[in-house]
């Protein structure tokens, strides 16, 4: 398993999955690809963390569609087992571990499973069909059960009776499921079709919602139109629900309540819109405006749900300021989309230059020649904000991009992995397209963060984070920013200057926060779920890992931020005043006095963040030495318990 997090309670208003999806795509002109997905961004092959990572349903389903345009042809609630409760016929099972496809009333069971994690579908309570992994690869006979080890990717389908669809084959197919699953990148959960019986199997659907491994993903309707797949032999269809993919030996994946209904004739569904400032697919919730070109790239991904073709389709585009004044649009024909079938489209939006600081919004909308008869216009339309600042660039949008309404977040910590409460990086990627000075890092603290706590802001160059897990060499490091009370009130911001202002080449970067408890005090950092973004967009560092991995992908985006110019937020002033360290530089001896007697405690910290001294005294004066420590900057940070003073001194 991977790094463990703790509590489920220390997540900040988790949300479901968002009927939202973005394609990561860097290319200069339009592309436009029919009936499938396109070429996302390469990225080194991070192991995700989890169960803070969010991605969105590949193929968004669209709400119930209800009316007299639809007529259910197939229904199945397990209410019998195997042996069918549909009017057609019995369900079997095949591969190689085929038969832990069971029918079930209670929830799933092991190692790593309880019972309450039983599908909430609406007919559970007569029974559903239950793949348990983790019940195979445990020993009940330890109390309490453990893991079998190595435990065995396990590979089986649940296999529908032969169905004759000829009568209406412009249909989908739904059905609830829940699941959990481990050790692999995705879920390597799929919906086979066949259309001669079984004999052979064609066309495989991506069950994978985009759920990272060991992430629970809550019981949901899922919605698949089979039309194409159906469509060489309407009249021999069999449905199968398979388990593979690789190395997939945990947790459980449950099934239930299966329909198949009509489609309806006319039914275009915009899926996602998005607006990646320098391509890639990241989406800048903030970006200065200094760093901004001549254009954007944007794009939209929109599927053909009904069972007509939709002819003339085209993708408007309308970017408009903060007084709804439109400064940009585009429009792209996307001529006719068959029934089942996404389009993706990308391309190039043209913006002012330079761009007026405030906010934006990009309105995705769509027509075609039977726009007027769509079933659900509600769901034809999609949009993306990000501001224009001169001081602030943040990957994040919380705090002022997004409504509060559309924002979903979560955190991570001090507090999130079993023995990480030390140096916890947290570390957003950032383009700089113009050379730039920059003063300083501001976090967002997230709820549960407690005053003392404490971290430091620094920048790596990507070369080092893609080389190794050490992160041992910063290009520019903060001072020790304090947590105090005012930090968790309002907008929750916290920020702290470079030791210098750094001038940053154009060229791509990772900034982080590194987080420190301290006392049993934690810090939180907010990551903001609201846009999905590429795998390494986010990072998380762990200095203790008992996989080795220490660095994961989070996708996501942290509220760690760069900014120039001093914002409202940085620590100016120490909490405690009076505190004098000297001298500096020093060859070993440091003096620390204190103006008014009271009982201090003294913490020396290095480059890293690692403590190298400590001492206390009662009074007003104390002698540290650091003789041995090598050459170099460190920080002295003093503390009455309430209230610190953070210096710098430097070591010959």
């Amino acid at each position: 398993m991977l790094p463990r997090q703790l509590s489920s309670a220390q997540i900040d208003n988790p949300q479901t999955d968002q009927n939202i999806m973005k394609r990561f795509c860097a290319i200069a002109t339009m592309a436009l690809l029919t009936g499938g997905l396109f070429a996302q961004h390469a990225v080194t092959n991070f192991p995700q963390l989890e169960p803070l990572q969010h991605k969105p349903h590949p193929t968004t389903p669209p709400a119930p569609l209800n009316g007299g345009q639809r007529d259910v042809v197939f229904t199945e609630d397990f209410a019998n087992g195997f042996a069918g409760n549909n009017g057609v016929g019995a369900w079997t099972f095949s591969g190689t571990n085929g038969d832990v496809w069971r029918y079930t009333t209670t929830g799933p069971v092991g190692a790593f499973t309880v019972l309450s994690e039983i599908i909430t579908s609406p007919s559970a309570s007569n029974g559903f069909m239950l793949f348990n992994s983790d019940s195979v690869n445990t020993d009940f006979n330890a109390t309490p059960p453990v893991e079998v080890s190595p435990r065995i990717p396990l590979t089986g389908s649940l296999v529908s009776p032969v169905l004759d669809l000829s009568a209406s084959p412009a249909v989908e197919i739904r059905f609830y499921q829940k699941y959990r699953f481990c050790c692999a990148s995705n879920s390597g959960h799929t919906l086979d079709v066949s259309t001669d019986g079984g004999t052979t199997w064609p066309t495989s659907i991506s069950l994978d919602m985009g759920v990272a491994q060991n992430d629970e993903f809550s019981t949901a309707e899922t919605s698949v139109n089979i039309a194409g797949a159906i469509s060489a032999n309407p009249s021999n269809v069999r449905l199968r629900f398979n388990q593979g993919g690789t190395n997939v030996s945990a947790y459980y994946w449950q099934i239930d309540d299966i329909s198949i209904a009509s489609l309806p004739g006319n039914e275009l569904i915009m899926d996602y819109g998005f607006t990646s400032q320098f391509g890639a697919g990241y989406e800048y919730g903030r970006v200065p405006a200094s760093q901004l070109g001549s254009s954007i790239d944007v794009g939209a991904g929109i599927i053909n749900y009904g069972g007509n073709t939709q002819n003339n389709v085209t993708l408007n585009i309308s970017l408009k300021d903060a007084s709804n004044t439109e400064v940009s649009n585009t429009s792209v024909n996307l001529g006719s989309i068959l029934s089942g079938d996404t389009v993706h489209v990308e391309t190039d939006l043209t913006i002012p230059s330079p761009m007026s600081l405030g906010l934006y919004t990009a309105y995705f909308t769509m027509t075609s020649d039977s726009i007027a008869v769509d079933l659900d216009p509600a769901n034809n339309a999609k949009q993306r904000r990000f501001s224009v600042t001169d001081d602030l660039y943040s990957l994040d949008g919380v705090g002022g991009v997004n409504p509060a309404a559309e924002q979903s977040i979560t955190r991570a910590g001090t507090g999130s992995f079993t023995d990480n409460t030390q140096d916890v990086r947290v570390l957003n990627y950032f383009v700089v397209t113009a050379q730039e000075v920059f003063d300083g890092v501001e976090i967002v603290t997230a709820t549960q963060s407690q005053a003392g706590s404490y971290f430091i802001g620094a920048i790596y160059d990507t070369t080092e984070m893609f080389a190794g897990t050490s992160l041992s060499s910063p290009i520019a490091e903060t001072e020790i920013r304090v947590i105090v009370a005012s930090d968790l009130t309002g907008s929750r911001r916290a920020a702290v200057d470079f030791l210098d202002p750094v001038t940053l080449a154009p060229g791509a970067y990772y900034v982080a926060a590194r987080l420190y408890q301290e006392a049993a005090k934690n810090l939180y950092v907010v990551d903001d779920l609201t846009v999905p973004q590429p795998g390494d967009a986010s990072m998380l560092w762990l200095p203790v890992d008992d996989q080795n991995q220490y660095l994961y992908g989070n996708g996501n985006a942290w509220a760690v931020r760069l900014y120039k110019n001093g914002p409202a937020g940085v620590q100016e002033h120490s909490s405690l005043e009076g505190i004098t360290t000297y001298p500096s530089p020093t060859t070993g001896l440091v003096q620390i006095r204190s103006e008014k007697p009271a009982s201090m405690t003294v913490e020396v910290f290095n480059t890293l963040g690692k403590v190298v001294a400590t001492t206390s005294f009662n009074g007003t004066a104390t002698t540290l030495d650091l003789t041995g420590n090598a050459a170099g900057i460190y920080t002295v940070r003093v503390s009455d318990g309430t209230n610190y003073n953070v210096q710098r001194i430097t070591l010959k």
